[in-house]
C-alpha cells in the first residue's frame, strides 16, 4: 500500500494501470512474474469487479472515498486529505443522531 500511495501522490504515476502496480511490487521485493500472473487472474478481476459494483450501489464514484454503514443505511463521508479529524467529527455525529432514534 505505501508503494502505491508513494507512486501516486509523490510520483504521480497511475495506479490502475498494470505497469505502475508491477513497478511498486519490484520495489518492495515481490517476484514480478508470481505478480503480475496473479493480477491478471480471474480470481482478482473478479473480486475487483465486485468491490466496483458495492462502491457504486453506495454511490461511490470516485475514489478514494468513504462511505458509513449503520443498519444498511449509507453515510457518505466527505474525504479531508489534511485532517483525519474532520471525517471523525463527521462519523460520531452520525452515530450519535442515529444511536439515538
Amino acid at each position: 500500500m505505501r508503494a502505491i500511495q508513494t507512486a501516486y501522490y509523490q510520483q504521480a504515476k497511475n495506479p490502475s494501470l498494470p505497469e505502475t502496480l508491477q513497478a511498486c511490487a519490484r520495489e518492495i521485493g515481490l517476484n514480478e512474474a508470481v505478480f503480475i500472473e496473479d493480477l491478471k487472474s480471474p480470481a482478482i478481476e473478479s473480486e475487483l469487479q465486485q468491490q466496483m459494483q458495492r462502491a457504486r450501489s453506495m454511490d461511490g464514484y470516485s475514489y478514494p472515498s468513504l462511505r458509513l454503514v449503520i443498519n444498511n443505511t449509507v453515510f457518505p463521508i466527505a474525504i479531508d486529505h489534511w485532517d483525519h479529524r474532520t471525517m471523525l467529527g463527521e462519523i460520531k455525529t452520525i452515530v450519535a443522531v442515529v444511536t439515538q432514534t
